[in-house]
């Protein structure tokens, strides 16, 4: 009879353990979206993130932020940022009971700026910005809210600086999103 007893217990951690991964609450991948506000207009953020701890990860983001520049109150043009950003963020304020998290982090990032739709006449003599080619850095703080289990709510503040801007160095995005844990 033990033997009989023996072949099912062996074969049990077998399937439970697929059967939890399966079912886990988070992966190691979330991707989310945040349509975000910007001084004189709007944005859009796009990311996928790499949870290597419990703690801390790894974040790709593509950013589109679209905004309209007024030297003088009777004249204005558009212009358009495109980035691509490469950032470390850790847990500073964590509640896992609740589904809170606060985390902070940072990196490079590179783009193109388009100013007014690539032409360099402008109607008055206060800019003579170009579209080029921009590098810099960014900051953020991400709120994170969890709905359930593989969905939450961000609130990202995201500030930027890029060096050789021809116009706005810097740019902050404020935006309220969704972020879906990959299973």
């Amino acid at each position: 009879m033990k033997k009989n007893h023996l072949w099912p217990m062996a074969l049990l951690p077998l399937l439970l353990i697929p059967l939890q991964q399966g079912i886990s609450q988070r992966t190691n991948f979330s991707a989310g979206l945040v349509p975000s506000y910007k001084t004189d207009g709007y944005g859009f953020n796009a990311s996928l993130n790499h949870y290597h701890s419990t703690t801390d990860y790894l974040q790709a983001s593509i950013v589109a932020a679209f905004s309209k520049e007024q030297p003088n109150a009777g004249v204005e043009f558009p212009y358009e940022d495109y980035l691509f950003n490469l950032g470390y963020f850790t847990t500073i304020l964590t509640s896992p009971k609740r589904g809170f998290f606060i985390f902070f982090g940072g990196g490079p990032s590179i783009g193109y700026k388009n100013i007014n739709n690539g032409e360099t006449d402008f109607p008055f003599d206060a800019s003579t910005a170009e579209s080029s080619f921009i590098y810099g850095g960014f900051a953020s703080f991400e709120m994170d809210f969890f709905l359930s289990d593989p969905l939450s709510l961000i609130v990202p503040i995201t500030g930027f600086y890029h060096f050789n801007s021809p116009l706005n160095d810097s740019m902050l995005l404020l935006g309220v999103g969704l972020r879906y844990y990959l299973k």
